[in-house]
């Protein structure tokens, strides 16, 4: 009990430097339970939207939930490139199963749509939208059926003779419930966020530990006396406990408040797919609040632990463990050395290696190669720098900076984790340049602008003559062995193609990037009696503009409601969205990073400034301008942070290019962008570590050089 008083005693009457250790304390634990709340409240999220949208997965196998059937099919569509989803349903009893967000299934002739759509239907021209749902409105559909608030949904009501003529439609006696079809998309988002909840927690768990020594020295030598006084381990562990407890319980505290505050932010501008969230998704699970507002507070708690071991083993060998601590040897460059060797040979085309194709088995062991091996032999890779400098600097300055370096390169630990977002951020910069580079080779058989798709699978040619004219383009289906049949010349009108037909294509199709009427099977220019032959797909050619490809589609969304429906216009911007989205991700998460790095960089520098003010005295006494060790100060902050920059980058570029010559695409680098925003976070940080400069001053005045 007097350990727990004495450790709280010494966090809140410590003075100036005790408010200030205190202060910083709950600065980063504060920023670490914020940050990783936020983070968890992007998994919940995405969990809800996915529960949501489970109703529309009902089939026939869907347990009952009602006792009388019904008849259902569900489609989807698109307005203006945004997904669109329609329902068709109609009753065959007076209890049928009710989607969620609707009091009841609406009978023949009425529509139930989304708040969304129904503004929409308002302002938009009949033919253009509101005629695919034959009806009057009498209803909207509520929050718990819609994945997002903006989202496009409509249930339409038909008789069960009208409904039964529809391919597709199914006899069903519940709702599904759970986790709908797109759960393995949600399931890779939500690992992309696990994913930057790491990278933020590596660096956010460093700047932790950096706060918890930045009054190293005082703390050892207040320790050390009570030790030599009589303190037993174990009360020195409780008491040292007990100091930074309060601390990190008060930052705990502190964060909660902050993830308070930000969540209506982030709701308000976070964006999935292009779609906001409801406000009530971002909410993090108890279990999971109490894990996160206990796990990092004892985080700092135990780094605060692990500073004073050595004092806990021996009072009189304070300041002795750094220097019986061996320097980082090359075999820590083993682990990335494999990685790089191995992109090497897939790039080579090694046989063995690119008959697995990226980017699973071989490529995934090489690529946690090159990410773990990055940091494990980053402290390696900064003694060999600060080497380097020792040899070719000239300036006293430099040379100092770097013997002090070699002395101690597991200062990078301090920006290991800078490793891992720029190596992320680099790799996704790479295939975006390489998405937005070369649409020739990446979208060979992708729709024309203009032209909707009407993928009807195989229906008779009289089926389709309301949409059969001079502008549109018939695939038929080959009677033996279910291949396309079209001629190169038509073909060209539609899709990204050329005359004549490269061999592969006519062989099996124009791959997964082209049009579902194209991407597989074989393609036949002619047949005998190909006119007669079934239809696959149906090609419209319009004016380019919204409205005549919005009439298209409800032409076709009438005549066969269960046709798929696509433009150029939904691929590019559903794609576009998507990339934007990670681009920012990657980017927000690098600065993150960078930025924090640059706080650690700081503490760092802190507490380089309390271990040595005695010697910084000394050399400041004896001549050495105040400059000129500030410059020492910056220059062992520059150079792991820059390595560190540097590591990842180069990591990031040959994973990536080591992917695009295993897949057989061109490789380009990323922009000048990228580089732009990756420097100017890396001047940022190093602003943040310059703004502890000024402290010099103050530390290395004269009655520091005494010693009683």
């Amino acid at each position: 009990m007097n350990a727990v008083l004495i450790g709280m005693r010494l966090a809140v009457a410590g003075g100036r430097t005790g408010w200030a250790r205190l202060a910083l304390t709950a600065l980063g634990v504060g920023v670490g339970v914020a940050l990783l709340l936020l983070c968890l409240t992007g998994q919940s999220a995405l969990q809800g939207r996915a529960e949501r949208a489970a109703w529309r997965d009902t089939s026939s196998s869907t347990p009952a939930t009602a006792p009388d059937p019904m008849l259902w099919l569900a489609v989807s569509d698109h307005f203006a490139g945004e997904p669109l989803h329609r329902v068709h349903v109609a009753a065959l009893g007076a209890r049928p199963p009710v989607p969620p967000g609707l009091d009841r299934l609406p009978s023949a002739g009425e529509v139930v749509v989304s708040p969304g759509l129904r503004t929409l239907i308002a302002i938009t021209p009949r033919d253009q939208l509101g005629d695919r749902f034959p009806g009057r409105i009498v209803a909207t559909i509520g929050p718990a059926a819609l994945e997002y608030p903006d989202q496009l949904v409509a249930v339409v009501g038909y008789t069960p003779e009208r409904l039964g003529e529809l391919t597709g439609a199914q006899r069903v006696l519940g709702i599904q419930t759970g986790l709908s079809g797109d759960y393995a998309f949600t399931l890779a988002a939500r690992l992309l966020i696990g994913i930057v909840a790491v990278l933020l927690l590596v660096p956010v768990a460093v700047y932790i530990v950096m706060v918890t020594r930045i009054a190293a020295v005082r703390r050892e030598q207040r320790f050390a006396a009570m030790r030599l006084a009589g303190a037993t381990r174990t009360q020195l562990a409780v008491t040292a406990a007990t100091e930074t407890g309060v601390g990190a319980v008060a930052g705990a505290m502190l964060g909660l408040l902050g993830y308070t505050a930000l969540r209506p932010v982030v709701a308000g501008h976070l964006t999935h797919g292009g779609a906001r969230f409801f406000d009530s998704d971002l909410t993090v699970a108890p279990a999971w609040l109490i894990v996160v507002l206990a796990g990092v507070p004892l985080l700092a708690v135990g780094a605060a632990m692990t500073s004073i071991l050595g004092i806990r083993i021996t009072p009189l060998g304070i300041g002795g463990r750094a220097s019986r601590r061996r320097p980082p040897t090359a075999w820590r460059m083993a682990l990335p050395g494999a990685g790089i060797a191995g992109m090497l040979a897939i790039v080579a085309g090694v046989p063995w290696l690119v008959e697995i194709p990226p980017p699973e088995g071989p490529y995934m062991v090489f690529l946690l190669c090159l990410l773990v091996g990055g940091v494990f032999a980053g402290p390696y890779i900064c003694l060999v720098a600060a080497r380097a400098m020792a040899r070719l600097g000239r300036r006293a300055t430099t040379l100092m900076a770097a013997r002090r370096i070699a002395a101690n390169p597991r200062t990078f630990r301090g920006v290991s984790g800078v490793v891992l977002a720029v190596f992320a951020a680099t790799f996704m910069a790479c295939m975006l340049s390489a998405a937005g580079s070369a649409p020739g080779a990446a979208f060979y058989g992708g729709l024309r602008p203009g032209v909707v798709e009407i993928y009807v699978g195989n229906q008779p040619v009289t089926r389709l003559a309301p949409l059969m004219g001079a502008r549109t383009v018939a695939i038929r289906v080959h009677p033996d062995d279910w291949s396309s049949v079209v001629s190169c010349a038509e073909l060209t009108r539609i899709v990204v193609a050329s005359c004549p037909l490269p061999e592969s294509v006519r062989a099996r199709g124009m791959g997964r990037d082209a049009t579902i009427g194209v991407m597989s099977g074989a393609i036949h220019e002619s047949v005998p009696g190909a006119a007669g032959l079934p239809i696959r797909a149906l090609y419209v050619l319009t004016d380019g503009t919204l409205a005549a490809e919005e009439r298209v589609r409800t032409q076709a969304a009438l005549l066969l409601p269960r046709a798929i429906l696509n433009t150029q216009r939904d691929t590019v911007l559903q794609e576009s969205r998507l990339w934007a989205e990670l681009t920012t991700l990657a980017r927000l998460t690098t600065w993150f990073v960078v930025l924090l790095a640059g706080c650690s960089l700081t503490v760092g520098v802190v507490a380089g400034l309390i271990e040595r003010r005695r010697p910084f005295a000394l050399l400041r006494a004896s001549g050495v301008r105040l400059g000129e060790l500030r410059r020492i100060l910056l220059l062992e902050s520059v150079v792991p942070l820059v390595l560190a920059v540097v590591l990842g980058a180069g990591l990031g570029a040959a994973a990536s290019y080591a992917m695009a010559v295993a897949q057989g695409d061109r490789w380009f680098p990323p922009g000048l962008d990228f580089a732009g925003g990756l420097a100017a976070g890396v001047l940022a940080a190093l602003a943040v570590t310059a703004a502890a400069l000024p402290l010099m001053n103050v530390t290395t005045r004269y009655d520091a050089v005494r010693y009683e």
